[in-house]
């Protein structure tokens, strides 16, 4: 009696632990997903996904983790899925680098802790220089050089072409001495902006051994036939005075594309041996461009929000199997408030952390490019 009592009780134990053991499995156990800023609002934006916020996002299978070191700005993403690729482009200029030598290294320091800070984040810079590079041939101090070691990205920014008299003849040696330059250094250089012109900017660059280009403004239309010219931008004096973001359409600079020549710039050649990443405005400018305002050399709260609005305005743009761009200019040129970046960059982290944005170098954004044409 007392055996079969035992092998009883024994039997009730194992139905037990079974029990438990599928109710650990059974997914109606998970946790309900915690409360996110506009979920419920009937729009898919900004941190929200199908995971936090499945009222609006639609379930997906694609999973975003961070990469075995920590670092969360590389989405595992699907053909089903938009990611925007985010960057800023830092233009070295303005401060007589090549001339004073305390400019020149207090230039420098601001480049490190800038990019201190950013790397704190996750986030990635793309270094753009003609002065900074005329300091360290005199100076020394290869800050460039230890900038892309350190995962950021480098080019020139020439500033050559925009200048009424300038002789298009010497465009695509001028460009290429800046390029040897630069390269001298022992950088990777693929690519160039303050190029924009009455000249063929497209065939010059192409023709120093560039391989894509940033930073346009509406003076670029120059290059075209006076037909072809928007009305507004047909007659433009100068890039200062036409510094307008260009092509004015969100839309319309969200995907690059490969250029033939300056006559045609805006439309997409297959065969053109230069790519064009467009640019979304001045960091520091945001509020001015959409409102009119001038000047727009102060950093401001009002500048971040509509940095965000265009942000969302990109990844609801962003379209799958694409490569989707959006990034913003700075010239440093003036310091920024350092306050008000971290406040920027803790509000991009988490778009980063939802896979909507990844920060990547310009660079990294032609490599998207290219890898993007080789599957088509």
């Amino acid at each position: 009696m007392k055996r079969i009592f035992l092998i009883l009780t024994i039997m009730l134990i194992l139905s037990l632990a079974c029990s438990l053991s599928e109710g650990a499995g059974d997914s109606s156990h998970t946790p309900a997903p915690q409360n996110v800023k506009g979920c419920g609002d009937g729009t898919c934006g900004g941190p929200e996904n199908p995971k936090n916020c499945p009222e609006d996002c639609a379930a997906s299978p694609t999973q975003t983790e961070p990469s075995p070191s920590g670092d969360q700005t590389a989405p595992l993403v699907n053909e089903q899925n938009a990611v925007v690729s985010l960057g800023i482009m830092v233009h070295l200029e303005g401060w007589d680098d090549d001339l004073d030598q305390a400019k020149f290294e207090r230039h420098v320091q601001l480049m490190r802790d800038y990019a201190t800070l950013f790397e704190n984040y996750g986030a990635k810079l793309t270094w753009e220089s003609k002065d900074v590079t005329e300091g360290i041939l005199r100076w020394g101090d290869n800050v460039l050089l230890e900038m892309e070691q350190r995962g950021h990205g480098i080019g020139v920014h020439a500033d050559i072409g925009g200048q009424k008299r300038y002789d298009c003849n010497h465009f695509a040696q001028d460009l290429r001495t800046e390029k040897e330059q630069l390269e001298s250094l022992g950088v990777t250089v693929r690519h160039v902006s303050g190029i924009v012109s009455h000249c063929d900017w497209v065939e010059a660059a192409s023709e120093a051994g560039y391989l894509f280009t940033t930073g346009q403004v509406a003076y670029a239309v120059m290059s075209m036939p006076i037909e072809s010219r928007p009305l507004e931008y047909r007659d433009c004096p100068s890039p200062s005075a036409c510094h307008d973001t260009f092509p004015t359409s969100l839309e319309d600079r969200l995907h690059p594309w490969r250029m033939n020549s300056g006559a045609d710039w805006l439309t997409h050649n297959p065969n053109g041996e230069l790519v064009i990443l467009a640019s979304s405005g001045g960091l520091t400018c945001l509020e001015e461009e959409v409102t009119g305002q001038t000047p727009c050399d102060t950093y401001t709260e009002a500048d971040i929000e509509y940095f965000f609005h265009q942000l969302d305005q990109a990844i609801a743009l962003a379209e799958p199997g694409q490569v989707n761009i959006f990034y913003v200019s700075w010239s440093l040129g003036s310091p920024l408030d350092t306050q008000l970046l971290e406040i920027w960059l803790q509000r991009i982290m988490p778009y980063v952390a939802s896979g909507q944005v990844a920060w990547k170098t310009l660079p990294e954004m032609f490599d998207s490019y290219i890898d993007w044409e080789a599957r088509q």
